[in-house]
């Protein structure tokens, strides 16, 4: 007889009921069995080591089969596991039985039919609990996958920071935190101008390798706070979050300016210089503009970047002020 594998709890506050069960599916060739003559010991049981099949009487002492049953299943649902619950009854009517399955169990077995009805009972149940939990995993595992593509399509590949779709979600959920509360955001667009231009004399490799650069040289002007992005081909993203407007300065800009326009970046052609605009947005995430969605407000910063003539370096917008 092959050992069989598949886990098995037996609760019964009688100890000849329980050793009669553990019994018979011994010799059926079962090993992992546990035996627990409470429900409270039971479930401190399964939150250690889930099980396949439950085995419980109906009629116990405290808390019964049905109301074990019940938290059994709000702790699979934890678990992200499958118990396949069946109580040993000396019950037969059927509003009994109906209110039982209404609760969660899945099957019966009679105590004066128990020597014939058991094992053919929890072969059915060890083959439903199998085909359940292996439903269970491959679903958790198609999450997993689905949230490793969802990840990757929020990354851009050239440069490793976020991009458009990143820095959506980032601004949304920022501005949802914050309705009806205290904070601000401050939105950093730079539009790389010549960027086009390298990659016509040099290629794309020296194209990547700049911009990758340049996002490089923005994260360490960033604080672990912010968010960095590439939202298109020639234009990088800052969004930065505080609780008041004045959270951040005109130093500051001028700086990422230094980093990202000024000085000069190293390539295997020599040293290169990129040319830019950048456009600055203050949001108030407590005032109108937290009733506008995200995707509105880069659409926006977006358009007054375009609107900006090649090599205009800074421009401040902040709530229909702009600022030179």
């Amino acid at each position: 007889m092959q050992p069989n594998s598949t886990s098995i709890l037996i609760v019964d506050d009688t100890k000849f009921s329980s050793a009669v069960v553990n019994k018979a599916l011994k010799n059926d060739g079962f090993t992992d069995i546990r035996v627990a003559d409470n429900a409270i010991d039971a479930l401190s049981m399964m939150k250690e080591r889930s099980v396949d099949i439950l085995i419980a009487d109906w009629l116990m002492p405290g808390m019964d089969g049905l109301e074990l049953t019940q938290l059994v299943r709000e702790l699979n649902r934890r678990q992200n596991h499958f118990s396949y619950v069946v109580l040993l009854t000396a019950k037969e009517e059927n509003d009994d039985l109906k209110e039982a399955f209404a609760k969660g169990v899945d099957d019966f077995v009679g105590k004066t039919t128990l020597k014939s009805h058991l094992l053919p009972r929890i072969h059915a149940a060890q083959r439903m609990a199998r085909l359940q939990n292996s439903l269970l995993r491959r679903e958790l595992a198609l999450k997993e996958q689905f949230r490793g593509l969802t990840l990757m399509n929020r990354i851009d590949p050239t440069t490793g920071v976020g991009n458009l779709q990143f820095l959506e979600q980032q601004l949304g959920r920022y501005l949802k935190q914050h309705r009806g509360r205290s904070g601000s955001i401050g939105l950093l667009l730079c539009r790389l101008d010549n960027l086009p231009e390298l990659k016509l004399q040099h290629g794309e490799a020296l194209k990547n390798r700049l911009v990758k650069q340049a996002a490089e040289r923005l994260q360490e002007a960033a604080r672990p706070m912010d968010d960095v992005a590439r939202i298109d081909e020639n234009t990088l993203a800052l969004a930065l979050y505080g609780r008041e407007p004045n959270f951040i300065t005109h130093a500051l800009v001028r700086r990422i300016q230094e980093a990202l326009l000024i000085r000069a970046y190293p390539t295997d052609n020599g040293y290169c210089t990129l040319e830019g605009s950048i456009q600055y947005d203050v949001i108030d995430a407590n005032g109108h503009a937290s009733a506008v969605q995200a995707d509105e407000v880069i659409q926006a910063a977006m358009q007054r970047l375009s609107d900006l003539p090649a090599g205009q370096s800074v421009y401040f917008w902040e709530a229909n002020q702009e600022l030179a």
